[in-house]
């Protein structure tokens, strides 16, 4: 516990020193992702997380990875504007160690370039838009993870991330390359203690126009309980999450004190029998969320819903998984 009130100490004083060297929400882009269990548990999944989408909520979730699990989601929001998919696998050997593979990408395409010469005037004004000197372009955040998870102890399990990250805006493109490590300490059999540190080194963007973009180190700790009524075949698994970040969001974040801010996230997860589930959550942005999930044998399915304002449209998630044998 030291070691980690250090460490919280040391990203503080070093957020103090260097905050407006990060340009807000130069990593919100990965705040969108994650898969549709996660995000109908409203995020507050980083103690939750036992399955192969470990890689992207907590990495050291991995060791309850079984066997070879392949994940697969699909996202249209914003009126379908923006295009989300993410698909992930991963493998657990007989040393009891895991190793995973995650690809992310969050796409728009088909927006409009209008330059300023494209409208047509007559001595009224604007009459009309030279429809030939407009142009479309499209833009996307591509993130891959590499992930590996063992068991520390039988109560602490570790994991890390190595992650690239491409990004595109019309003719120009960035690269950055960034480590993440995250841990699972089973303080009870039913109560888990989770802990993910993104960025751990400061990820730094390189854009082909010599721009360069800096993603903060942020911090993520949350709980989860299992209650089990085995008579009735329920189980019920409530989650809280505590959200650090360090780019200076002030009123955009639930809390904030300088440079730092803090949010929240709640979730509930309700099953039968593991096949049927539930699920209800309350995310940073006070957002009702809810979600569905069918597991059968080696198949399963996910769906979430997200409120959103009325403008943006609400969002709708889906996700599949397979549940195989280990290689």
């Amino acid at each position: 516990m030291k070691y980690l009130l250090s460490f919280v100490i040391t990203l503080f004083i070093f957020s103090e020193c260097f905050s407006a060297s990060f340009p807000k929400y130069a990593s919100e882009f990965l705040y969108t992702a994650g898969d549709s269990r996660a995000w109908s548990m409203g995020s507050a999944y980083v103690a939750a997380t036992d399955n192969a989408t470990s890689g992207f909520w907590n990495p050291a979730g991995l060791i309850n990875a079984k066997g070879l699990q392949v994940y697969f989601t699909h996202t249209r929001q914003f009126l379908s504007s923006i295009q989300y998919d993410y698909i992930t696998a991963s493998n657990q050997f007989e040393d009891g160690t895991v190793l995973g593979f995650s690809f992310l990408r969050l796409g728009i395409s088909e927006i409009s370039n209008v330059p300023e010469n494209s409208g047509i005037f007559d001595n009224t004004g604007l009459i009309g838009i030279d429809y030939s000197k407009i142009s479309t372009f499209g833009t996307s955040d591509n993130t891959f993870l590499f992930s590996y998870a063992k068991k520390y102890s039988d109560d602490l399990f570790v994991g890390a991330n190595a992650k690239v990250i491409y990004r595109s805006f019309s003719s120009e493109s960035a690269y950055g390359i960034g480590f993440d490590a995250g841990m699972q300490y089973k303080w009870y059999p039913e109560l888990t203690v989770g802990l993910m540190l993104r960025d751990i080194t400061t990820t730094m963007m390189a854009w082909t126009t010599g721009e360069k973009e800096f993603i903060a180190p942020s911090l993520r700790g949350g709980l989860s309980y299992e209650y089990l009524l085995d008579d009735w075949g329920l189980s019920f698994r409530p989650a809280m999450e505590l959200g650090l970040l360090f780019e200076s969001r002030d009123a955009a974040a639930q809390f904030n004190v300088g440079p730092v801010s803090l949010d929240s996230f709640w979730g509930l997860e309700t099953a039968y029998q593991n096949i049927l589930f539930l699920r209800l959550g309350y995310d940073d942005l006070e957002r009702f969320n809810g979600g569905l999930g069918l597991a059968i044998t080696k198949f399963g399915v996910d769906y979430s819903y997200t409120n959103f304002d009325a403008e943006l449209g609400n969002v709708h998630r889906i996700s599949f998984h397979l549940n195989l044998d280990a290689i």
